[in-house]
């Protein structure tokens, strides 16, 4: 399957996104060592339920999304990266839909994700653009700013534009763009 995208020029290959991505754990944490300068992928990878997706262009990291259940009913989008190459080419928006997907073949019923607006102002705006709200805000001192809780439900939920429906399959292939 093919991502449509408006300028046939920037057509480079497939983005593929793969579910139990500890194969790629080390390229993961290069990656995040990268965007986040840290080394903490996340505190535990030990969840029961845990989604850990990453997303590949031409055979390199584009970007990875992991989650974990908070409960039987909340699933937590504990954190995502993109790589700088590939930023507004749809990665993010890929990953998320796949992690939505998965979650609701879970039975999962609402998402939730935190980001703090001063470090990464896009995450509120790229939640907003999902239907998600701010469920919660306080200040986190270790980072500095303020941590928002967005939360949405999932039932109803329709991919956005663009997405496919068959993220049901272990493989999903789009259009990456340059």
């Amino acid at each position: 399957m093919e991502e449509k995208v408006a300028d046939e020029r920037n057509r480079i290959g497939n983005i593929t996104v793969l579910r139990d991505s500890f194969d790629h754990l080390d390229a993961v944490l290069d990656l995040n060592r990268r965007v986040f300068s840290e080394d903490r992928l996340i505190n535990r990878l030990d969840h029961e339920p845990l989604i850990f997706l990453t997303a590949h262009c031409n055979g390199r990291l584009a970007g990875f999304k992991i989650g974990y259940a908070l409960n039987r009913r909340v699933f937590y989008s504990a954190k995502s990266a993109t790589d700088p190459a590939f930023r507004n080419r749809g990665v993010s928006r890929i990953l998320m839909d796949a992690m939505i997907h998965d979650a609701i073949l879970l039975g999962f019923r609402e998402m939730q994700y935190d980001t703090f607006p001063a470090l990464y102002p896009g995450m509120i705006v790229v939640g907003l653009k999902y239907g998600f709200r701010i469920k919660s805000l306080h200040w986190n001192p270790d980072y500095g700013d303020f941590q928002v809780r967005l939360a949405r439900q999932l039932q109803n939920w329709q991919s956005q534009p663009g997405a496919r429906d068959e993220f049901y399959e272990s493989q999903i292939s789009l259009r990456c763009l340059r």
